[in-house]
């Protein structure tokens, strides 16, 4: 079996999280942050403002997406989701395995996703691969 090359595997991690943040964060602006959720950031002891930086962590998922400021990008994400998983999604914790606690399966997967981009190395598959080499010249 051919290997696949490790900076084609991570491009796809990095750009399939990014597509699946980013349409949250849309969905939220256009309606307006706190009128999506400011009502459960108040509950959640948050004040209702905390919706914008809630969706300017998902809206980073844009920037994963075209690999441009990639890191700072997928710790955003990364942050935004372990919120999400932990804050409003922990009463799903002893349904996992349930299928009843998918919103928490899919924000800690999402937050375990961004923080490996985070992590990993750069890829030539990337805007900040470009930028890097405009740098140099």
């Amino acid at each position: 079996m051919p290997r696949l090359d490790p900076s084609i595997a991570l491009a796809l991690l990095r750009i399939a999280t990014g597509l699946l943040a980013f349409p949250h964060g849309l969905r939220k602006l256009l309606k307006g942050p706190v009128a999506a959720i400011g009502g459960a950031m108040a509950a959640h002891g948050f004040p209702a403002w905390f919706a914008y930086v809630v969706v300017l962590g998902e809206l980073a998922g844009l920037l994963m997406v075209v690999g441009l400021f990639s890191r700072a990008a997928s710790v955003a994400v990364a942050l935004t989701m372990a919120g999400i998983a932990l804050v409003v999604n922990r009463a799903d914790i002893p349904l996992i395995g349930t299928g009843d606690s998918l919103g928490f399966e899919l924000s800690l997967l999402l937050a375990v996703a961004s923080a490996l981009c985070a992590l990993a190395p750069s890829t030539r598959f990337s805007l900040d691969s470009i930028r890097r080499r405009t740098d140099r010249s």
